[in-house]
């Protein structure tokens, strides 16, 4: 393994990871939380930010990975088990499904722009070849062997009627001549594309339809006497690679075709749209959209089952940090020595914020409920300081002058007391006197953003926190402190936020843009009535505003367009989280994007989704141009 003294570090996706290796590292979950439809006829479309885990699924149904688990068996028994229950896998014979994987990436971008019959014969051309060279390649990793040999001994039988009327793709008997035939044809359509370069009259590819559609559904593959592969999966990876036109053309004759087979299409999100989709194909019946954000957990907190199963099968690679989880390094609570300190602080804050209403009978009650605890204080006693803090001071804010000698009794406190003022309390105590919010495993995937990827990052950094306190071999607590934590976790974000320029299209004007939203959410989450508990993490546009941004052509110079751009980007890499916001009596609907939540630890946001403040184009325009600056001397004190 490339990253063996981290395991953290390595990418499942990456070729430099052996298939051995991939099969250990592969979570089973992934497998439990995919949709049976998948492997069914019809058009799948994977979607997620970079690191969602698309390539990773499309890698486990690849016959070298299929292999490995079929040999694996025990090894990684929860994936053995559910291949063979969804037929990929037979127990006796081996894997059944031929997955045929095919990149984007590269080539593509070198065909002809435009929607013309050229533009478009050449494209079909490419990709046919393409994948016939790929089904019989994937088809010798199958049965064992690429040898010369092998591909003569594959026989290729056209049983199927519709074969006989294929136009652009022959019907050899042998996987060898295919396989040449697949060749010679990807360097003819290199050399028409040279020739076109010169030559504005050259002979087009003759290639109407994707045929080599029909070609993989239907063609029987023959071994040594016996059938091979009997079913079939066909997966296209890096779509957003592809130009609109010809993604919308591949879409749009996959579907028209009808598929008996599943095909797989993965790509990256998109705002503003549905972007992969060209007119006139119907979600959800001519095509299947599958959302990994919300596959792998969505708002229901299952993500955290899910990236626990992926951080143990890490961990149980290395050798330096004796044990089985990952989680039993992590402290999931404060020591008591600086809970006593912490209380302390806590409590002289408290004391300068309500010195003023100490002598109002309405909030003596209050005000003897929150100091009244044990000797010994807990993490709780300081949180019931801060939500006395924020209700008096939500009272204040709300009272009628004619009520306000009427004392307010205890009970009135836990009618307004609840788990969002809390949770604001649990923020403000971050923000002001430094307690650790940043630590423990549910925080660390809440930070993740529903994302592999980042998941890895945050782990990578906390692992190698654990293998220095083991080289140390420190007395006492060999696990990670909260504070060790959540220094380790910000510095990943601040080095995330750091990275943008160099990483993105529009990097310069994300970042701003990014550091306007985080000083937006933190001026409106730092109040000490905490409005919008437990904080605003995110901004949102209105129907109305998104017109306006829609409405703008591409060609245009205008700061909108510049806007749209940025925010697409954005999104699209993850840094934005979009979501819709439905209408009400009170507000029309729009689109709410929330911080990514690893940002939101950079800017010191809490990390519940719900809190959001309206915005208009006009004042994201200026953020971009100048950025927004934050509120000068902003105190919880202050705001009393």
């Amino acid at each position: 393994m490339a990253y063996r003294a981290n395991p953290f570090l390595e990418r499942m996706s990456e070729r430099t990871t052996s298939d051995q290796e991939f099969v250990q590292m592969f979570a089973p979950k992934v497998l439990e939380r995919l949709n049976e439809d998948c492997l069914r006829g019809g058009v799948h479309i994977f979607r997620s930010p970079p690191g969602g885990g698309k390539t990773t699924i499309l890698r486990a149904f690849t016959p070298n990975a299929l292999r490995a688990f079929w040999h694996g068996g025990p090894m990684g028994v929860d994936t053995y088990r559910q291949l063979v229950d969804r037929g990929v896998i037979d127990a006796e014979t081996g894997p059944q499904t031929l997955g045929v994987f095919l990149s984007c990436a590269s080539g593509y971008a070198d065909l002809p722009p435009g929607a013309s019959a050229i533009s478009a014969g050449m494209f079909r051309a490419l990709l046919d070849c393409r994948i016939v060279l790929r089904s019989l390649r994937s088809l010798g990793e199958l049965v064992g062997s690429t040898s010369a040999q092998t591909m003569e001994a594959l026989q290729l039988h056209y049983d199927d009627e519709t074969l006989q009327n294929l136009g652009s793709i022959p019907l050899h008997q042998s996987a060898a001549e295919m396989i040449r035939w697949a060749e010679q044809r990807e360097r003819e359509v290199y050399s028409q594309l040279d020739s076109l370069a010169y030559v504005p009259g050259a002979a087009a590819p003759a290639d109407v339809r994707f045929e080599s559609l029909l070609w993989l559904q239907s063609v029987r593959f023959v071994h040594e006497g016996r059938v091979v592969a009997p079913k079939r999966l066909l997966m296209i990876d890096d779509i957003q690679k592809l130009r609109k036109t010809q993604r919308s053309l591949l879409i749009d004759e996959i579907v028209t075709l009808r598929p008996q087979m599943p095909v797989w299409l993965a790509g990256r999100s998109i705002a503003f749209g549905e972007e992969f989709l060209s007119q006139g194909v119907r979600p959800g019946r001519d095509v299947n959209f599958y959302s990994l954000e919300d596959m792998w957990g969505g708002r229901s907190g299952q993500f955290v089952a899910f990236a626990q199963n992926i951080l143990d099968r890490r961990f149980a690679l290395q050798s330096v940090v004796p044990g089985n989880t990952f989680q039993q390094y992590l402290a999931e609570a404060l020591d008591p020595k600086e809970v006593e300190s912490l209380y302390r602080e806590a409590r002289e804050r408290f004391d300068r914020g309500t010195a003023r209403v100490k002598r109002n009978p309405r909030y003596t009650e209050w005000l003897a409920k929150a100091v009244s605890g044990p000797a010994a204080h807990n993490y709780e006693n300081a949180i019931e300081l801060y939500t006395t803090r924020i209700l008096i001071a939500r009272d204040e804010a709300n009272r009628q002058l004619s009520l306000q000698l009427v004392p307010l009794a205890p009970e009135e406190f836990d009618d307004r007391d609840s788990s969002a003022v809390r949770a604001a309390a649990e923020i403000f105590m971050n923000y002001e006197i430094k307690t650790p919010y940043y630590f423990g495993l549910e925080r660390l995937c809440a930070l993740s953003t529903n994302n592999v990827e980042e998941l890895l990052a945050l782990a990578a950094a906390l692992y190698d926190g654990m293998r220095a306190k083991q080289a140390l071999r420190r007395q006492g607590e060999p696990y990670l402190l909260p504070r060790e934590q959540e220094r380790r976790l910000k510095d990943v974000a601040a080095k995330k936020i750091d990275f943008i320029p160099r990483n993105h299209t529009e990097g310069l004007l994300a970042q701003r843009l990014l550091n306007s939203i985080g000083t937006f959410c933190r001026d409106r989450t730092f109040v000490i009535n905490a409005p919008y508990a437990p904080g605003v993490t995110g901004i949102r546009l209105s129907a109305s505003e998104i017109i306006k941004l829609q409405r703008i052509s591409k060609a245009s110079g205008s700061a909108f367009t510049v806007i749209k751009r940025v925010i697409d980007e954005c999104v699209a890499e993850n840094l934005l989280v979009a979501r819709e916001s439905s209408a009400s009596t009170s507000r029309e609907g729009g689109t709410v994007f929330y911080l990514n939540r690893t940002l939101c630890s950079h800017f010191g946001l809490p990390l519940q989704y719900g809190g959001w403040q309206d915005v208009t184009v006009q004042q994201l325009a200026e953020w971009i141009e100048t950025g927004l600056q934050p509120v000068r001397g902003l105190t919880l004190e202050a705001a009393l």
